[in-house]
C-alpha cells in the first residue's frame, strides 16, 4: 500500500515590513549646530564689511540683494539657533563629557594647565581689546576703515538718518528746505505725497527708490520720467504711490510710452536679465542691486 508524501510545510513569507528608523537626537543636533555656526560666521563676516546704518539706509546699500538689517536678523536668529543646539549638545552629552574630566583630571595634572591656559587667553584677548593693544586694536582700526569706505561725500545725508525724518522734520532742520516746495517737486516728478509729516524713508519704500533718490527729487535735483500728454503728470503720481518698484516691465513701459524688446534689450546690454512680466523690483533682485539702478537704466 502506498504511503502518502508527507505534506509540504509552505513558508511563511518573510515580512516586507522594516523596523521604523529611530529619530537620532544627537545627529540632529549635531548638524544643527554645525549648519548654524556656518551661516553664523558668513553673515559675521558680511556684517564685518558692511557700511554704517546711516549710510546704508540712505542709499539702499545691499550684498547679495539682503539689506543690512536683514544680514543683521539673519546674524542674530542664527546665532540664537548655535547657541541652543549647542546647550542640547551639551545636555545629550554630558555624562561621557563629565566621566571624560574626571578621568582626565585623575590621570594627568597637564589637562588642568589647558584649562587655565584657555582661560588665560580668553581673558587676554578681551582686556587687550578693551585697552586698544596693538594688534587688536589695528583690527578694529581696519573694520572702521572698511565700513567708512563705503561712504562718498555725494552720497552722505544731508544729516544723519534724514530717512527716518518727515517733510516737516526735514524743513525745520535744513536751512534754505521748505516742506510745501518738497511736496511740489515730489508731486511734478510723479509721487504722490498727502501730507507734509510723510516720512522720507517710508515714501522712498513705497515708490521702490532709495531715500537719497527721493530727497533728491524733493529738493528739485532729480526727477522721475514722467509720460507725456495733458494730465499724464497726475495720471502717474497715482501709480507711483502705488510702487514703481512693483510695476512690471511691461507696464512701465506703456506707461513711459517706450518700447518693451528695446527696453529688455537695454537691460540686457547692461548685464540685467529679464521677461516683460517681471516687476522692476523682481528684474532689481536677480541683479543683485536696488530697483532704482534698474529704473535709472530704463529712464529716457
Amino acid at each position: 500500500m502506498d504511503r502518502e508524501p508527507p505534506l509540504r510545510q509552505e513558508k511563511q513569507p518573510a515580512s516586507d515590513t522594516k523596523p521604523a528608523r529611530r529619530f537620532h537626537w544627537r545627529a540632529f543636533v549635531s548638524v544643527t549646530t554645525a549648519l548654524s555656526f556656518l551661516a553664523m560666521s558668513v553673515t559675521g563676516v558680511v556684517l564685518f564689511v558692511t557700511p554704517p546704518g546711516r549710510f546704508a539706509h540712505w542709499t539702499g546699500w545691499t550684498i547679495f540683494a539682503l539689506t543690512k538689517d536683514q544680514w543683521g536678523g539673519l546674524h542674530i536668529w542664527f546665532s540664537l539657533v548655535f547657541m541652543i543646539a549647542a546647550l542640547v549638545h551639551l545636555y545629550l552629552n554630558w555624562r561621557s563629557l563629565r566621566a571624560y574630566f574626571r578621568t582626565r583630571v585623575r590621570q594627568a595634572f597637564a589637562v588642568r594647565v589647558e584649562w587655565m591656559l584657555a582661560l588665560l587667553l580668553c581673558g587676554v584677548v578681551g582686556w587687550a581689546t578693551l585697552a586698544q593693544v596693538t594688534p587688536f586694536s589695528s583690527l578694529l582700526a581696519w573694520n572702521d576703515a572698511i565700513k567708512h569706505g563705503w561712504e562718498t561725500p555725494t552720497d552722505r545725508a544731508p544729516i544723519p538718518h534724514a530717512e527716518l525724518l518727515s517733510l516737516n522734520e526735514l524743513a525745520q532742520k535744513i536751512n534754505g528746505l521748505d516742506a510745501g516746495a518738497m511736496m511740489q517737486n515730489l508731486q511734478a516728478a510723479g509721487l504722490v505725497v498727502q501730507s507734509p509729516d510723510e516720512v522720507l524713508g517710508e515714501l522712498a519704500q513705497q515708490v521702490g527708490l532709495t531715500p537719497r533718490r527721493v530727497y533728491a527729487m524733493a529738493i528739485g535735483q532729480n526727477s522721475v520720467p514722467r509720460s507725456g500728454g495733458g494730465g499724464g503728470g497726475r495720471r502717474q503720481g497715482r501709480q507711483g504711490g502705488f510702487g514703481i518698484g512693483r510695476l512690471t516691465l511691461r507696464q512701465y513701459c506703456e506707461q513711459q510710452g517706450q518700447d518693451v524688446e528695446q527696453t529688455l534689450q537695454k537691460l540686457q546690454e547692461k548685464g540685467y536679465q529679464g521677461r516683460a512680466d517681471m516687476t522692476i523690483r523682481e528684474i532689481a533682485t536677480a541683479g543683485g542691486v536696488h530697483p532704482s539702478a534698474v529704473h535709472e537704466i530704463l529712464a529716457p
